[in-house]
């Protein structure tokens, strides 16, 4: 069974972190009158911390380092966990020597 990111997990999200006590908030600008904004900030506090997402799916990742990391206090990089760049060693074993880019190079 396999579980991909999708607009109908949102909610599954939304009430996970709700059950784990953090108030919830979204912030956006309406462009058309009556229609929710494309474009929102997904947000989550508890005990000082504050997480800031594109999405739901994302907003519970970032709680989940949190989570996972237990910090006490939020100091600069307390997030941060050491070791290997495994984003960039999956990317060379997908893409070999490809280089990070928005791909505006090819219009120069």
């Amino acid at each position: 069974m396999g579980l991909g990111s999708h607009a109908n997990v949102h909610n599954t999200c939304l009430r996970l972190l709700a059950s784990k006590g953090y108030a919830l908030r979204v912030t956006g600008e309406v462009i058309e009158e009556g229609q929710f904004p494309t474009d929102c900030h997904w947000i989550a506090e508890k005990d000082g911390f504050y997480f800031c997402a594109h999405n739901p799916i994302e907003l519970l990742g970032l709680v989940a380092v949190r989570d996972h990391l237990q910090p006490q206090e939020d100091v600069p990089y307390w997030w941060a966990i050491r070791g290997a760049d495994l984003s960039t060693e999956l990317l060379e074993r997908a893409f070999g020597d490809c280089k990070l880019g928005t791909g505006r190079e090819a219009l120069e």
